[in-house]
């Protein structure tokens, strides 16, 4: 069996999507990881991460905490059905899960020292559901209706957190609105319209929770400059997706970009992309802005109005994003 899952990237909603009601715009990406897997006595997982390769069992589970949270949160939900007798999710009882599971994260690794940011965690944690669950006797039908929710227990379990708006993108493909919560919400919403996007590299690597820990210290203190924030937030993904162009999506597009500087300005978490102050004067520059948290990554728009213009001067242009329109894909 071969299964392949695509990346993500949360292009408007930094923060606000950590919120019970917080809203992201987000994407998957045509950059895959794969997952083979292949017959064995008992479970294995090995999976590589540029140069790094962990290999779990159940005989050594402390190798990777994100392969045992995904393979215990499956297991559980397996066991639940075997002891009901398969009910409505499976056409046959759940037999015992045994394969042998290669992950293969090298897409998105830029070099094999830095990752490309297109949340690698949250689409190992969505494929190897996938794995465990379909190793586990389910029809293809119900995997693809349980395993995004187990995958976001795990990915949140394994790493202290998180919106879940990486793991629910991989599982789901496409475009959509996320909406924060203890039960995030998806909702597919295609934009015909939206135009070419390229990655760019900011000035200096961030650490995301670092990041996250200072926007809740921030909020702590500030809870009435925290709230007119996600409002405003809010505010800019629903203009976003309430326009029919680019011409009519632009100014939001900019406005989140300006809310990400003033919020990383209070958290002490820089947004900025450039490496100096701000962008030079007087240049025709497509318009750009910070992704994720912090100013580590950054996503240039390129419309066919300013298909003359330049890149931003001082960032480095790493690639084009290709979305991807399908979400979690497997073969036998």
């Amino acid at each position: 069996m071969r299964i392949t899952v695509p990346g993500n990237l949360l292009l408007l909603g930094e923060y606000a999507v950590l919120e019970p009601g917080g809203l992201g715009v987000a994407l998957a990406l045509e950059r895959r990881i794969e997952i083979r897997i292949e017959a064995a006595a008992e479970l294995e997982v090995c999976g590589s991460w540029g140069r790094q390769v962990v290999c779990w069992s159940d005989h050594r589970p402390e190798s990777s905490t994100l392969f045992s949270e995904v393979i215990g949160s499956c297991r559980r939900r397996l066991e639940t059905i075997r002891r009901s007798g398969g009910g409505q999710l499976a056409e046959q009882p759940p037999k015992e899960t045994a394969g042998r599971i290669r992950i293969d994260s090298s897409a998105f690794f830029v070099t094999p020292e830095r990752k490309s940011g297109f949340g690698s965690s949250a689409a190992v944690a969505v494929g190897l559901s996938w794995a465990v669950l379909l190793l586990g006797g389910l029809e293809a039908g119900t995997v693809r209706r349980i395993a995004p929710g187990l995958a976001l227990e795990a990915h949140r379990a394994a790493s202290g957190g998180g919106s879940g708006y990486d793991v629910l993108t991989s599982a789901h493909g496409g475009i959509g609105l996320f909406t924060g919560g203890a039960q995030p919400r998806w909702q597919p919403r295609p934009i015909a319209w939206l135009p070419p996007l390229y990655l760019l590299r900011g000035p200096e690597s961030v650490s995301s929770p670092r990041a996250v820990e200072r926007y809740r210290e921030w909020k702590g203190r500030h809870p009435g400059e925290a709230r007119r924030f996600l409002e405003r937030s809010n505010a800019v993904v629903d203009d976003f997706l309430a326009a029919g162009s680019w011409l009519e999506a632009e100014g939001a597009f900019r406005r989140s970009g300006e809310l990400g500087l003033w919020l990383g300005e209070r958290i002490g978490v820089p947004a900025g992309l450039w490496p100096s102050a701000g962008p030079p004067a007087g240049r025709r520059e497509a318009p750009c802005k910070a992704v994720g948290a912090g100013n580590e990554l950054g996503v240039l728009v390129v419309p066919d109005a300013l298909a003359g213009a330049g890149i931003p001067t001082g960032l480095e242009l790493l690639e084009p994003l290709v979305p991807a329109q399908e979400g979690v894909l497997w073969e036998r």
